[in-house]
């Protein structure tokens, strides 16, 4: 029998208080509310808003490691300004550098994601280490988008003819092209095991013992992954168009399936996007109760019209 959380069937499907991000080993969900304000949530303690500064009008948890510490980033009213800060032990500490983005935190608190370059318009990779920032070393720029336990780093990163490509980076060495050659190519996810997901124009590939493998998700439209877990189960979002999405996953086992065909019929659920899962086989993502948009077709998509859920797999 698969080991729980490497095998996606059934699941139960929960309404959140909050549009989510990532989920943690334990369940810890981040993301924001309907007012933009970065929050975290979990069934024990409920709903808690994460405070920034007066500055930033706008606000997501953007990721949480098994400590319960969270990665913040904030907004001014432009959208313009941003920063980021790592959430830890009940203080928020801004994360140094112009520009900042961050999009990944390590069990041990180091931060990954990108800062404009000393004294330039351009972003490069860049890493956090007891909130020092320093810097992936390359020509041109690019971001780092996911690191896992031991520190390995993925992203992508420009060359002199302003091409992208997929890395994989650790400390002391040299950055390790491994997209698809010839192609753009950019490194989402990398779970514990050093597997990697990268999204390709066109095709996702999962890289694993050195190898790529492009994988069979959605027949007709582009399939976009968000998150892996242990046992490279994957979720994201496929459709013809971001107003069209609904939520996959792919395991080893049973290949691609379309999540809205994994939770009870007549729920009034649409699941749009996963993104995020755990080891336990836990989803979370964002959602419209109200049903297939046709039946709302006069009125346009917003934000406000989406639900975060969870999915809890049925035994």
């Amino acid at each position: 029998m698969p080991q729980a959380g490497c095998s996606a069937h059934q699941f139960r499907v929960m309404a959140l208080p909050l549009i989510p991000s990532a989920i943690n080993a334990s369940g810890r969900i981040v993301g924001h509310t309907a007012a933009h304000r970065a929050a975290v949530w979990s069934d024990k303690d409920g709903l808690r808003e994460l405070p920034v500064p007066a500055a930033y009008v706008r606000s997501d948890a953007v990721a949480v490691n098994r400590r319960g510490h969270i990665l913040v980033m904030a907004y001014n009213q432009t959208l313009l300004e941003h920063q980021g800060f790592l959430y830890a032990d009940g203080r928020m500490t801004v994360l140094p550098g112009e520009g900042v983005r961050a999009y990944g935190l390590s069990d041990d608190d180091v931060v990954v994601g990108e800062a404009l370059a000393d004294g330039t318009p351009s972003s490069e990779p860049s890493y956090w280490v007891q909130i020092q920032r320093k810097r992936i070393g390359n020509c041109c720029g690019g971001t780092a988008k996911g690191i896992n336990v031991s520190g390995l780093v993925i992203g992508d990163l420009y060359d002199t003819a302003g091409h992208y490509g997929a890395f994989a980076w650790k400390a002391g060495g040299e950055p390790l092209s491994i997209g698809p050659e010839g192609i753009f190519s950019s490194a989402v996810a990398v779970n514990a095991a050093g597997s990697i997901v990268i999204q390709a124009f066109p095709g996702v590939y999962l890289y694993k013992g050195g190898e790529l493998e492009r994988l069979t998700l959605a027949p007709r439209f582009a399939s976009h992954p968000h998150a892996m877990n242990a046992c490279d189960l994957l979720v994201g979002a496929y459709g013809p168009y971001s107003d069209a999405e609904r939520a996959f996953v792919w395991d080893r086992t049973t290949g691609f399936q379309d999540l809205n065909l994994l939770i009870p019929a007549g729920s009034g659920w649409k699941l749009e996007s996963a993104t995020g899962v755990n080891d336990r086989g836990e989803i979370v993502g964002r959602g419209d109760r109200e049903g297939e948009p046709g039946e709302r077709k006069h009125k346009h998509k917003s934000e406000e019209d989406e639900v975060g859920f969870l999915l809890l797999p049925l035994p």
